[in-house]
């Protein structure tokens, strides 16, 4: 499990910035603000950057590795009525997207009406691991309180379950935060089942709509609620040496600072919290 496309390799140290923290602008000012917030690669919104060779070439020019796509959602359990189940990309175009552009991982949803059992999230993890092995990808689970597995245990079961070795977890913050389970449970789970790391911030008071907050209330790392440095030393102590994702969905600060400008200060806050974790 880990981030190796066209000679590059991304670890620990390095920042990805998420496409969504920026409201997926057009591709050459989320390259630009990539580049100067001091970003090493990319996680792409496959709706809104499909298969298209000129973004591939974009990204490349910049030295910019694409970490993954978020997200493919999978219907587990029976009774699927078919998608989209939200605004996501079709499957197919998802897979399509990350090998024209080089992606190193695929972030999958899961999703069902009910509780779905083990078996079966198993199941839809080893398809969609099947499929991302055929473009030399990993794929990732994301778990959260709504989704048919919610805890970060339960998920590692899952992932590993699979047997297959291109499959692991992506740990969203925010997702931990709000439980169930909690960070202090990823130092059972042995880090080479997470691929893949979100990094974001919580306000302090929760809001009343958690499912609003979610979209539009993250805050910038070292600004929440959080011990971001207590739950990234748990997480590294157990051996993960996937790269940092920042998904912050600030539509305010977004909108005062402008994608480069939120970039940079994404970028900044972030390194300052690693500076500190590594004194």
């Amino acid at each position: 499990m880990g981030c190796h496309a066209m000679g590059v390799t991304l670890g620990p140290d390095d920042l990805v910035l998420s496409s969504g923290s920026l409201d997926n602008p057009p591709i050459e000012e989320l390259v630009e603000a990539a580049v100067l917030g001091g970003f090493a690669g990319l996680t792409l919104w496959p709706a809104v950057y499909p298969a298209d060779p000129a973004i591939g070439e974009r990204i490349r020019d910049a030295d910019l590795t694409v970490v993954d796509m978020d997200a493919v959602i999978v219907w587990v359990g029976p009774d699927d009525p078919g998608g989209p189940y939200y605004e996501e990309a079709p499957r197919e175009a998802v897979f399509e997207a990350a090998a024209a552009l080089g992606a190193t991982g695929v972030n999958s949803l899961l999703v069902c009406p009910g509780s779905a059992t083990k078996e079966q999230a198993v199941e839809a993890m080893a398809s969609l691991a099947d499929q991302a092995a055929d473009i030399g990808a990993d794929v990732y689970m994301e778990f959260s309180r709504n989704r048919p597995i919610p805890d970060p245990a339960t998920s590692a079961e899952v992932v590993a379950a699979t047997g297959r070795a291109n499959c692991g977890l992506t740990v969203d913050f925010w997702h931990v935060f709000y439980g169930p389970g909690d960070f202090a449970d990823f130092a059972a789970i042995p880090g080479y089942l997470i691929g893949a790391i979100q990094l974001n911030d919580a306000p302090a008071e929760s809001h009343e709509d958690l499912g609003w907050a979610t979209r539009y209330l993250r805050c910038v790392p070292g600004e929440g609620a959080m011990d971001l440095s207590g739950a990234l030393r748990t997480i590294r102590g157990a051996g993960c040496q996937a790269p940092i994702t920042l998904e912050v969905f600030d539509s305010g600060r977004l909108e005062a600072l402008g994608p480069v400008g939120f970039a940079c200060l994404l970028g900044d806050s972030t390194r300052r919290l690693l500076a500190k974790l590594d004194s």
